[in-house]
């Protein structure tokens, strides 16, 4: 674990983002710079103007917090989607050069934004009770480093440029391993790229990337199981021996995700479990499972010694990211500890589509 400041390995980071971007960008012919795009098909300067969109609002993003305000979420992807929509609407008569140039400019407030805060405010994940315990440098990397290489990796293949798209796939893993960045952001970015390559007919790859990340990652394990993206490996001896490895299912025991339907079914018995909303306060508000508390994933740590060891506890968030969602890092962290903990299912909105009770708060 690399325990130097995270500042200057993120900037490098992003710097280096930038510069693939930059890179990639220059290959394009006149006519790829100025073809159309639809909402089915980006074009290459909509999969710009998505990449500087997110880094602009990341930089205001980072802004708010260091004024003290509570800046906005992006958990909703209805919410993402309209973003997008109005920034492709925004720029569709905008020429490529124009559109480089506003990049230029947006990654420059980036970095200076980056560059203007301390140490502490990008990597404490208690300095910011609505950051639900993560520092700030995490979505900074993901709307600065992530997405970029998201975006690079699916023009790269829409071009049919696959050895490319396998390059970029590389160098990000290359450039985070080489940043000592925390072993869970190693393990997602391993997880994610094992997806990319078996879906795109690198099984070697894949299975090469995969047993490092599950080790890593214990909480992907059950749902990797079951993740479409790896399908092409069901029936690899190579795939199925992962899951007897005794190390790997001791650290992702098969019952840790409870579902909508086995939770409901405690909910009348003597040993109900406690069910704990690891949402804000205003996704807790708009709607919770019947009964549930609200604890912040990033309050959790100092809320333990409220908690009963001895009854059964679920946890549970929206469960947007399954494999690596607020939920089941709960259920990590609290059985880690000792509690007897289940991340449910689906999150909250698969409780609600199974018709189950739900309440409403007023914040106050």
């Amino acid at each position: 674990m690399n325990d130097s400041p995270i500042k200057p390995r993120i900037l490098d980071l992003l710097r280096f983002a930038h510069q693939q971007e930059q890179e990639l960008m220059s290959t394009l012919s006149e006519a790829e710079r100025d073809a159309p795009g639809t909402a089915e098909r980006w074009s290459a300067k909509d999969i710009l103007v998505n990449i500087m969109l997110w880094k602009e609002l990341q930089t205001q993003k980072l802004a708010a917090a260091v004024r003290g305000e509570t800046p906005p979420e992006w958990r909703d992807m209805q919410v993402v989607n309209a973003i997008n929509a109005n920034a492709l609407e925004k720029y569709h008569n905008v020429p490529f050069q124009d559109v480089q140039r506003e990049a230029e400019r947006i990654f420059a407030a980036l970095i200076a934004q980056v560059e203007s805060m301390s140490e502490e405010e990008l990597s404490d994940p208690a300095r910011y009770e609505w950051s639900d315990g993560e520092a700030l440098w995490h979505e900074t990397l993901g709307n600065g480093l992530w997405h970029p290489f998201s975006q690079m990796v699916s023009l790269s293949m829409q071009r049919g440029n696959r050895e490319t798209a396998m390059q970029l796939q590389e160098a990000l893993l290359t450039a985070a391993r080489r940043a000592e960045l925390p072993p869970e952001t190693i393990g997602v970015i391993l997880y994610n790229q094992a997806c990319f390559f078996a879906t795109n007919g690198w099984p070697e790859k894949a299975l090469s990337l995969l047993p490092e990340a599950l080790r890593i990652r214990p909480t992907l394990v059950e749902f990797s199981k079951h993740d479409s993206d790896l399908d092409s490996l069901r029936t690899d001896p190579r795939f199925l021996a992962l899951y007897d490895d005794a190390a790997l299912q001791k650290s992702a025991p098969a019952d840790a995700l409870i579902s909508p339907q086995e939770l409901h079914d405690h909910f009348t018995e003597e040993t109900a479990p406690l069910i704990i909303d690891v949402r804000g306060a205003g996704e807790y508000a708009s709607g919770h499972v019947q009964g549930a508390v609200n604890i912040p994933l990033g309050q959790l740590p100092r809320k333990l010694s409220s908690i009963p060891r001895e009854q059964p506890i679920v946890t549970y968030c929206n469960m947007h990211h399954r494999g690596e969602s607020r939920g089941e890092r709960a259920a990590v962290m609290l059985r880690e500890k000792g509690y007897p903990a289940r991340a449910l299912d689906g999150g909250y909105p698969g409780w609600k589509e199974q018709g189950f009770p739900v309440e409403e708060a007023s914040l106050k």
